[in-house]
Order: C-alpha cells, then structure tokens, then sequence
C-alpha cells in the first residue's frame, strides 16, 4: 500500500525505531523526530529521512503531519497530547497510556474534547494468538483468568535503567504487567476493573539501590464482569514469558506467547491450537492507526485511549494497594 500519511515520532529510543519501521512498512513517512537526547533525535531522523530533528516540542509541532507518535517515559504524556489534540493530530501513544490515573483523566479530557483519533500500544492486542482466544470465548461463560509476566531485567540489566525506578516508570505493573492485563480484558470484551490489591517485594539485586522496582509481585483483583483474575509477576526470572489462563463452567485455556498457542479444553473438546500467521486485519497495531487516520475507520483501532484508561485503572489501584493490605476500589472516570 502507498500511503501519503506523515508522522512525527517523540521519543527516539528502542520503540521510536520500532515504530519507524512499521511507519516505512506501511508506506508512510516520518517528517519529524523529536527527543530530549537531540543526538539521538538526529539519528533516527537521518535514518527515516525526516527533515527535522529537534528537542523543541515547539519546533516539532511546527511541522504539519498527519499523526504523532508518543515512545516518551510515562511521565512525559500529557503536554505532547495536549499540543497534538489543540492541532487536531492523530494520536499512538505507547503503553502505558500515562504514568497514573490523574494524568491519564487530564490526557483523557485533551482527546475527547479534541475528538482526534488516539490508540494506545497494546500490541498484544492485534496478536493472533489473543484474537482466536478472543473468538474461542465469544458465547462462554468465563469465572476466572490467571495472567502471568516474567522478564529478566534484575538478571542480565539489560533495559533502560528506568524501568526499574519507580519515579519514572511506576514499577512492573505499568511497566510490564499492563501488557498482559490489558489482554486479558481484551480477549473477555474489555470489562472495567471493580477493585485491585497486590503484593509486592525486592528481595534480589539488594546492591542495586539505584533501583527501587520489586522484583516480585502478586496482584488480584475484580472486574465488572463479575471474573476475579490473579497476575503474577517477576523480573528477575530467567526466561521471558506473557501467558494467560482463563477458566469456567466448561472451559480451561491456556494461551503462551512463547510457544504461541492455546491449550486446554472448551465443552467437552480437548483444544491443541498453534496461532494463526497473522490476525484478521492483516494490520499490527501501527498499521491499523494509520489505516484508521486513512480512512477515518476508528472501528480498526482494538486499544483506543479511552479503552486503555480502564487497563491504566485496574493498574493504578493495584499499585496504590501496595503496603495497604487493602483493595483499592476503582472509581469512576
């Protein structure tokens, strides 16, 4: 497909990249990069080709474009999507949607108010693997799911530091966990989160006192559906892994990223299924945005803001639990 869409990209890191190549892919072009870190602005501008490399929000809205990508830390979300929304931009934001819920309401008003077109990150979303759970699950009855994020972060170190500090990054459930918890919402109908509590410990890496991330955690929590789920979470295990569990009255699958397919049994039927090659839309989640800013098909979006901001929820009351021994119910947005 050729495609005349322009993009600017703020945030010239690892996903910044990630996200110019699925931009050339589709066959837009990036006009515009933007990063605190001007050399590395520089860097991918020279290889996308975009005419300016700045670290100027100004200077970068200057430029007309199509739509903005936003690969910034969580806590750099609301002046970026306050300047796209006043110039009628479209919006991906990368995951998570904003640090905490006061910011992501704030960043929530600019997008609704603006009515630009705005997704948010959650690739897994547009994986095949959760799309066929997804349809598997369409006319079940679902009590339970058991969702599961291992990474080896505390191990090899091999990450952006500020992953692993709090101030910046809200620890592993927004950092890590919000991936496989928002699948788990996505492949049961997105129903919004009720209440949340988890535990949360860094017993590994204790000479690290740069870091101040646990390392383990346990979440459960309640949606409106009427599933209690559980998470589990580590980043310091050797392996990576996002697995998700679901079980009820006539069912018990079992979907792993890793060996990309669904086990278990659903209504008296033993289920062994590899993962199709690609999802229905034949569009990843940077394809399908810029398919939707072409078309004005907001339908082709699977992660919009709004939805997401439930996801951001069910995280924000699980990190304010953390100490309590209390679950936190979640309010109204």
């Amino acid at each position: 497909m050729v495609s005349e869409l322009s993009i600017g990209i703020i945030g010239a890191g690892g996903m910044g990249g990630h996200h110019h190549k699925a931009i050339v892919a589709y066959g837009g072009r990036v006009v515009a990069v933007h990063d605190v870190r001007l050399e590395a602005a520089r860097q991918l501008a020279t290889l996308s080709g975009a005419a300016l490399a700045t670290d100027a929000l100004n200077a970068f809205f200057d430029v007309e474009m199509d739509g903005v990508v936003i690969t910034t830390p969580p806590p750099v979300r609301l002046e970026p999507i306050q300047m796209a929304c006043e110039r009628g931009i479209a919006l991906m934001v990368e995951k998570p949607p904003a640090l905490n819920m006061d910011e992501g309401r704030k960043c929530l008003a600019c997008i609704e108010k603006a009515d630009v077109i705005a997704a948010v990150g959650f690739q897994l979303r547009y994986h095949p693997l959760y799309e066929r759970v997804k349809a598997l699950l369409a006319s079940e009855t679902v009590h339970l799911v058991r969702t599961v994020c291992t990474v080896d972060y505390y191990l090899s170190f091999r990450m952006a530091p500020w992953f692993l500090q709090y101030e910046i990054s809200g620890g592993p459930l927004p950092e890590q966990a919000v991936h496989v918890l928002d699948c788990a919402r996505f492949i049961m109908g997105n129903p919004k989160p009720v209440q949340a509590h988890a535990f949360a410990a860094k017993n590994m890496a204790l000479e690290r006192t740069e870091f101040d991330a646990e390392n383990a955690i346990q979440m459960t929590y309640q949606l409106d559906n009427g599933v209690f789920g559980t998470h589990m979470n580590h980043c310091g295990t050797e392996r990576f892994s996002f697995d998700i569990e679901v079980v009820g009255p006539r069912l018990r699958l079992h979907a792993n990223i890793t060996d990309n397919s669904i086990n278990g049994y659903l209504n008296g039927e033993t289920v062994n299924e590899p993962a199709a090659s690609e999802n229905s839309l034949g569009l990843d989640k940077t394809g399908a945005w810029l398919r939707a800013i072409e078309t004005d098909d907001r339908a082709l979006i699977r992660s919009p803001f709004a939805d997401a901001i439930q996801t951001l929820a069910l995280i924000d009351a699980a990190v304010k639990s953390r100490g309590t021994g209390k679950f936190i119910r979640v309010g109204k947005l």
